[in-house]
C-alpha cells in the first residue's frame, strides 16, 4: 500500500486490512529471523559443549607439543643410528669389493698359468706344421 502523507485523512476498511496484513507479514518475518537466530545460537552452544566433552578424552595442544618434541628427539636419534649403520655397511661393502678384487686377481693368475702351460706345449707347433706342409708338398720316392 502507498504511504499516506497526511495522517489525519481517513482510510477505508480495505486499506486498513491491507496495511494490517502487510504489517503482520513483516512482523512474522522479523520473528522468524529472530527465532532462527536464537535456534542457531542454542544449537551452536550445544554442539560446542558436546565437542568439548568429546575432546576432553583426547590430548591437548600442549600434550601434542610435548609429544612432538619427544618424537623429534627420538627421530633424530634413530636418524643418527641409521647414518652410522649406513657408514658401517658402506665400509663392509668396500671391504668385500677389495676381497673380491683379490680373488679375481688370484683367479686371473691361475688361469694365466694354466693357459701358458698349454701355450708352452704347443709353442713349436707353427714350425712343425710348416715342416709337415713342406714334406707333404714334396713328391714321394718309390
Amino acid at each position: 500500500m502507498a504511504k499516506r502523507s497526511d495522517m489525519s485523512k481517513p482510510v477505508t476498511r480495505g486499506e486498513l486490512l491491507e496495511e494490517l496484513q502487510a504489517s503482520e507479514i513483516r512482523l512474522e518475518a522479523k520473528l522468524e529471523a529472530k527465532l532462527e537466530q536464537k535456534l542457531e545460537q542454542k544449537l551452536e552452544e550445544k554442539l560446542d559443549a558436546k565437542l568439548d566433552a568429546k575432546l576432553a578424552n583426547y590430548a591437548t595442544k600442549a600434550d601434542l607439543e610435548i609429544w612432538g618434541g619427544a618424537l623429534a628427539a627420538r627421530t633424530s636419534a634413530l636418524e643418527t643410528r641409521v647414518d652410522l649403520g649406513f657408514r658401517e655397511l658402506s665400509t663392509r661393502i668396500d671391504g668385500l669389493y677389495g676381497e673380491l678384487a683379490r680373488h679375481t686377481r688370484a683367479i686371473l693368475e691361475s688361469m694365466s698359468t694354466q693357459i701358458s702351460a698349454v701355450d708352452d706345449k704347443y709353442a713349436d707347433l707353427p714350425g712343425r706344421v710348416s715342416r709337415l706342409e713342406r714334406d707333404a708338398a714334396r713328391p714321394r720316392r718309390r
